[in-house]
């Protein structure tokens, strides 16, 4: 699945950068991170536009929620370039004359039907489309033409009066012609993340997707895989032995268990951890390291040794 967005998260406690789609965990991580106050939704902004840019000037930045935008995303992320260049053309449908923010279900339910359009690729502009509709029989008139006289047609002139007959929009992947209704999917959608039932999700060469950890016992083979979501986001894109990631995987649910994933997180991100082998080794040795969450910033850790080496002196001088 290719990403579609970069996009940059706010709340009035923090902020973090997150890439759209996201997977379950790495999405639960970007709302940690935020420390939303009850009540409080995230903010967005589009930093990066990786696919999908004709889309973008229809998305609605105040009242679309970063939910709704994911969910969007991981259905555009299933198209290919036609699909999408149908997306654009519905919602320039839905805009009527003007640009214009689309609510985003709506948007969420064009992605979904993009089996209601006609696409004509070839066709970017009035001149193409006409000649277009005058070359595969949609203007009888042209039949029984010579070339010579086919070629001083108004190919212009035809193609946007079709257009505008038909209803249809000119895109920067071709014509797109709705002869079909919407589907209503986003009503029957769950948008607020969940936690997931593995620890470790592994997609295989073949492309089969495994969560980890499987029961204790069960054989497993030295199978190369890749990390496609994980526990620990910091994690997500590294490959491995599929014994060894569910050994972690393993590792990862006991420290849930025991409240020392944010712990481990940190020490992943402190220590710039990408390998798997390493990653199972700080799982194992995570006892040996201090974890502060309260001290944010450099300033704050300097305050507080500040403070740790005052008292040790007030302690000696007693």
């Amino acid at each position: 699945m290719h990403k579609v967005f970069e996009v940059e998260l706010a709340s009035e406690n923090g902020c973090t950068q997150l890439t759209l789609p996201a997977a379950p965990y790495a999405m639960l991580d970007a709302l940690e991170k935020l420390r939303l106050e009850d009540g409080e939704a995230p903010r967005w902004e589009i930093l990066r536009i990786n696919t999908a840019n004709g889309i973008t000037p229809y998305l609605d930045h105040e009242s679309g929620s970063l939910f709704e935008l994911n969910a969007l995303c991981q259905q555009l992320a299933l198209l290919d370039e036609g699909q999408l260049a149908i997306v654009e053309g519905l919602a320039a449908m839905g805009c009527e004359k003007v640009l214009q923010p689309i609510p985003m279900p709506q948007l969420i339910d064009m992605a979904y039907s993009t089996d209601c359009c006609h696409l004509v690729e070839e066709a970017t502009n009035d001149y193409t489309l006409g000649r277009f509709c005058a070359e595969n029989g949609f203007v009888p008139e042209a039949d029984d033409l010579s070339d010579e006289a086919f070629e001083q047609l108004d190919f212009a002139k035809i193609g946007r009066e079709f257009r505008q007959n038909e209803g249809g929009v000119l895109t920067s992947g071709g014509y797109v012609q709705k002869h079909d209704e919407l589907r209503q999917v986003c009503d029957t959608l769950n948008l607020v993340p969940q936690k997931p039932d593995y620890a470790i999700l592994v997609a295989t060469a073949s492309g089969c997707e495994v969560k980890l950890p499987v029961p204790l016992g069960e054989p497993l083979g030295d199978e190369p895989v890749l990390c496609v979501d994980c526990a620990a986001p910091a994690l997500t894109g590294l490959s491995g032995a599929m014994a060894t990631l569910d050994m972690l995987a393993h590792r990862l649910t006991y420290l849930t268990v025991d409240g020392e994933m944010p712990k481990y997180k940190a020490l992943l991100e402190a220590t710039g951890c990408d390998d798997i082998r390493w990653a199972l080794a700080l799982a194992d040795g995570l006892n040996q390291y201090s974890f502060s969450p309260n001290l944010l910033e450099p300033e704050d850790a300097a305050m507080d040794q500040e403070r740790t080496q005052d008292q040790q002196t007030g302690m000696e001088l007693m």
